[in-house]
């Protein structure tokens, strides 16, 4: 059963006094003991571990855009109050955030990664993935305490390493919060607006989507001649580093190697890849083909071998 408070109870809970009548409409969650897009509802089996990843960097990148502005840091604070106080990320809480519940995902124990799209792929990234934990949490502590966080680019760029980000947008987008208050209104419009498509794309069913749409609405953010380049889909946990990325030289050659990690980094930010990269992944391409060539019997060899693959 959903758990009813009385006003007093909320108000506390709103960080210890009644919410105003302007106040009111931009509360981050109403339901607390409810974070929608990590409900423990299977809804997290549709999600990678590079899809937490990335989803947990844009909310801190949504976070850091929307503290720039005075009068948006109440809802921040509030939303990191709700974050805070669970620091070693051992169990997953249906009472946390998206943002805990995320973090719980990419460095919690076994159990964790089970609850994703492709566990054991989930759990062999975990084994290499250092997440900058420690730096996060006083990041979120700061903002819930009213302070100002310290050292915020170098947590999001090590944010970037461990999660292998590789879109030249969310980069270009923590380049500028850097030093947002310095940029022109042109130059802040267009970083938000590529922080709201991204937002949309992977974040549609966050505990922050409403919110920070109404921010951006309220401070006219979003500049409508700016194309959308987000693709929707999940991100495939692809193999681009260490002993995995090696046995791709059986399918690609030795001297493709480089370029086949390209292609697939590129593959995985739904972006473009260049003529050499889709060059050296062509001959993996040619042996699908042919297996395509060879008729169905072939094709479902394939698919079996792919179904043995994935429960490996």
């Amino acid at each position: 059963m959903t758990e009813k408070f009385t006003a007093a109870q909320w108000a506390e809970i709103e960080g210890g006094h009644e919410m105003t009548a302007s106040e009111q409409p931009f509360s981050f969650i109403k339901d607390i003991h409810e974070s929608r897009m990590t409900k423990d509802n299977g809804s997290s089996q549709k999600l990678t571990y590079t899809d937490c990843g990335q989803r947990l960097y844009l909310i801190l990148l949504a976070l850091e855009t929307m503290r720039q502005y005075p009068d948006f840091k109440a809802y921040v604070q509030r939303y990191c109050k709700k974050t805070a106080g669970f620091e070693l990320h051992k169990f997953y809480r249906v009472m946390g955030t998206d943002l805990y519940n995320f973090t719980y995902f990419l460095v919690g124990n076994g159990p964790a990664q089970d609850k994703l799209k492709d566990p054991e792929s989930a759990k062999r990234m975990r084994a290499t993935t250092k997440l900058p934990t420690a730096a996060i949490n006083r990041y979120i502590n700061a903002l819930a305490s009213g302070k100002q966080p310290v050292q915020v680019n170098n947590m999001l760029m090590a944010i970037e390493t461990a999660v292998k980000i590789t879109n030249s947008d969310y980069k270009q987008i923590r380049r500028n919060l850097v030093n947002f208050q310095k940029l022109t209104k042109a130059e802040k419009r267009l970083i938000s607006t590529r922080l709201i498509f991204a937002v949309r794309a992977k974040l549609r069913s966050s505990d922050i989507i409403e919110d920070f749409e109404k921010f951006a609405a309220i401070k006219n953010l979003e500049k409508a001649s700016v194309i959308d380049p987000e693709p929707t889909i999940s991100t495939p946990d692809l193999s681009t580093t260490g002993a995995e990325l090696a046995l791709y030289r059986y399918l690609v050659g030795d001297r493709n190697l480089a370029l086949t990690k390209k292609f697939l980094e590129q593959a995985k930010d739904g972006k473009a890849a260049s003529a050499n990269m889709v060059a050296a992944y062509l001959p993996a391409i040619k042996m699908i083909d042919d297996i395509v060539k060879g008729g169905p019997a072939m094709v479902q060899q394939l698919r079996a071998v792919h179904k043995r693959a994935k429960k490996r």
